[in-house]
């Protein structure tokens, strides 16, 4: 963030969380892959699923 990034997401895999870092210093933890990521408004429209293997 302090390069200038204004979105960041860290994916913890084993764990099923994504911890979501804003250019404002504002932190979101989701506890779960089964919502869409969304690129908000750094990327307009992008958005991330996960999707699980069996």
């Amino acid at each position: 963030m302090d390069n200038g990034c204004r979105l960041a997401w860290m994916i913890d895999l084993g764990n099923e969380q994504v911890f979501i870092y804003r250019a404002d210093g504002s932190i979101t933890v989701v506890n779960s892959f089964s919502q869409k990521l969304s690129g908000e408004e750094v990327l307009v429209g992008f958005e991330m699923e996960f999707t699980h293997k069996s």
